[in-house]
């Protein structure tokens, strides 16, 4: 039986607000959203008028994407 510690450990996708991705991220509310704008991170979904969350999925993906390059 093959192990993947990824899979084992992933946990159910959730919606975060500009902080706590800030706070997984280590920036700031302005860069996350100069970087939306620029095309640099994931958009976030519009759930109404003053509510956007980002999916914790793509964050996770964005992340993974950060640590490859390096």
């Amino acid at each position: 039986m093959e192990s993947n510690m990824h899979t084992q450990h992933q946990q159910p996708p959730r919606l975060e607000d500009v902080r706590q991705v800030g706070a997984r991220i280590g920036r700031g509310a302005s860069w996350i959203w100069a970087a939306v704008r620029r095309g640099d991170f994931p958009a976030p979904k519009r759930l109404s008028v003053r509510c956007t969350r980002w999916s914790s999925r793509q964050v996770d993906e964005w992340i993974e994407q950060q640590l490859a390059q390096e």
